[in-house]
């Protein structure tokens, strides 16, 4: 037994020489052994980590490539329509930079359907489809949604694919979120739909209206109107019961807010203002005296007028001024037709006075129409005033004038502030454009491969609702609502996987002045851009710089997304290097013969070996028996 053990451990010390390893078979050392197999096991799932870190960063590599690319020709675009914005090129050009776009385009698409080992790396799982198939009336996406994510490291995995679709047909904006139908106001207008529907201030609801040619102040009162209409019913009874009658109120000639119509009726009072007479030109009042006399200048009396302001203070101070000199009965006063200043001489036998200017190149009584003879009455010319009206708020921090723009002083006809009441599903659309409405035709959306048609014109449609309802139906996937400022209509893609293009159907212009004109993701304004180019339509041009910039930064954002991806790819792939050299060294202390002290054994042990040969040789001796056959 001796000799068999001595045996077995010299073979297995030889075997440990031969493999170089400690472990050969799992009796060698079954604690070892199981060490041996764990530590094997994160090795293999380290390779795999590894060789899927470096399939992700190839694709890394390739997406980056292709962004860079992207980002290139959309910014060769974006410089061309910068510079075609204007009319500083000619047709010839324009034709030429036209055709530029268009190669920029099939550039962008070849692209983005480029593959890696035969397999396109822009459509999502669908590796074998072709992402992106160009049509006459747009782009469409055959990709999927699919996200590829690699195992980097045990329980992480990190989305290594771009989808196409996201790219490209990303919604930059929405079409019409900034347009402005411009609303025009009538009778029904909510006061509460005013300024986009922040509405007017009616507490408490009044204001104050002058009318400074007679001295009248009213203060109205709209604190129970609802409508535009209310307010200027409400606002006229109110004039008219304070006796002003050369004021009412009415819509604007603009078709989007109030005005103030004021008629010039003539008349004065004592409280119209010198500087409203004669049609505004005033009362020159440099010099400022008249000169009252007979024919001898017995009676001469001169008064001085310079201080006066009103045509009160000119009757005072003729009057007070003839009393004072000794002439009775010789009164000033406004005649009975309300227009000018009469004097009358009331005595038994007239005085035989006039008027003449005061000084030399003076015109005071020329302006006040009081030149000539007393006789026994000098009537005064008309002193046609101007109308002077003045509106304010009551107290400090009212609003209700200036929410309604007739706030201010004025001399004739005054249109009020615009008072942009919201769009509404209800709003007419005989309303638009500030009451003028628009010239309603066809346009035609195409979204991808797929084209509808929505005329706009249809004497069906009267209201918005019926625009955006029409839209909705039209078999498309996108939906029409009124935008976010309540100001025009928007139109957004439902999907993402087609080009969505907007355009006029011949010479109309509807689509323009919805402000829906054009494409809301990237392929699709390239398309624009180049057809705008062809038409010389410098003002879709023009709106095209916005998208190509949108579409650069956001072809620039997912650039930065591919930079953090192989950031974190190389993180993980220099740490599981780190790992499985660490491992690799365990597996070795576990596995791995010391050949120096494996000789030392093997030779120990060879000895040991011989030595029980030559003592199992003495005492195994041989027989007459072993020699026999």
């Amino acid at each position: 037994m001796n000799l068999s053990r001595s045996l077995d451990r010299f073979m297995r010390l030889q075997a440990m020489m031969s493999t170089g390893r400690r472990i050969n078979q799992p009796s060698d050392d079954p604690i070892g052994t199981q060490k041996d197999l764990s530590y094997r096991k994160v090795l293999t799932e380290i390779t795999q980590f590894k060789k899927n870190i470096t399939n992700g960063l190839n694709l890394q590599a390739t997406y980056d490539t292709t962004l860079g690319n992207l980002k290139d020709m959309v910014s060769s675009a974006y410089e061309v329509a910068v510079s075609l914005s204007n009319d500083t090129y000619d047709g010839t050009a324009r034709q030429g930079a036209a055709e530029e776009v268009r190669s920029l385009f099939e550039q962008m698409v070849e692209g983005i359907n480029s593959q890696v080992e035969g397999r396109y790396v822009f459509s999502g799982f669908r590796t074998k489809t072709e992402p992106f198939i160009v049509s006459s009336t747009g782009v469409n996406y055959y990709g999927d949604e699919g996200v590829i994510r690699l195992e980097m490291e045990s329980s992480s995995k990190v989305d290594v694919n771009l989808i196409g679709s996201h790219l490209l047909f990303k919604q930059l904006f929405s079409l019409g979120e900034s347009s402005d139908l411009k609303v025009g106001v009538d009778a029904g207008t909510l006061l509460a739909d005013l300024y986009n529907g922040e509405g007017i201030d009616l507490s408490p609801g009044t204001f104050v209206v002058d009318d400074n040619n007679f001295g009248i102040s009213t203060t109205i009162d709209v604190s129970t109107a609802v409508t535009l209409g209310d307010v200027i019913t409400q606002v006229n009874n109110q004039l008219t019961a304070a006796g002003i009658t050369g004021l009412t109120l009415d819509y604007g000639l603009e078709g989007n807010n109030l005005r103030w119509v004021a008629t010039e009726t003539g008349l004065i009072s004592n409280a119209t203002l010198l500087s409203n007479l004669n049609s505004g030109n005033g009362i020159d009042l440099s010099n400022g005296h008249i000169r009252i006399h007979d024919l001898n200048d017995t009676i001469n009396v001169n008064i001085d007028l310079s201080s006066a302001a009103n045509i009160g203070d000119i009757i005072s101070t003729i009057n007070s001024t003839l009393t004072a000199n000794g002439v009775n009965n010789v009164t000033a006063s406004i005649n009975a037709a309300g227009t000018g200043i009469n004097i009358t001489d009331t005595n038994g036998v007239s005085l035989g006075l006039m008027i003449d200017e005061g000084e030399i190149n003076s015109s005071t009584a020329s302006d006040l129409g009081l030149l000539g003879n007393i006789n026994p009455v000098l009537n005064g010319s008309a002193l046609d005033p101007r109308v002077d009206f003045s509106v304010s708020e009551i107290a400090a921090g009212e609003t209700t004038a200036v929410d309604l723009g007739l706030k201010g002083d004025f001399h004739s006809n005054t249109s009020g502030t615009a008072l942009a009441p919201r769009l509404l599903l209800t709003t007419q659309l005989s309303l638009l454009d500030n009451g003028a409405g628009f010239d309603l035709n066809e346009i035609k959306i195409s979204q991808g491969n797929a084209v509808a048609y929505v005329d706009f014109g249809n004497s069906a449609y009267t209201t918005v609702a019926d625009l955006i309802n029409a839209i909705n139906v039209c078999g498309l996937d996108i939906n029409a609502s009124i935008n976010e400022d309540e100001t025009g209509i928007q139109i957004d893609p439902t999907i993402n996987t087609a080009s969505l293009i907007i355009e006029e159907v011949g010479s109309g212009s509807t689509a323009h002045e919805f402000g829906i004109f054009g494409s809301s993701d990237l392929l699709g304004s390239m398309i624009v851009l180049e057809k705008a180019l062809y038409n010389d339509d410098r003002e879709v041009v023009s709106q095209l710089i916005k998208n190509l910039n949108y579409g650069m930064q956001d072809l620039l954002n997912y650039r930065a997304q591919v930079g953090a991806k192989v950031k974190r790819l190389e993180t993980t792939d220099s740490r599981l290097g780190d790992l499985e050299y660490n491992f690799k060294n365990l597996l070795s202390e576990v596995e791995d013969a010391d050949l120096t002290k494996l000789v030392t054994d093997l030779a120990a042990q060879e000895n040991s070996y011989q030595a029980a040969l030559i003592a199992t040789s003495k005492v195994i001796q041989p027989s007459l028996l072993n020699f026999l056959d």
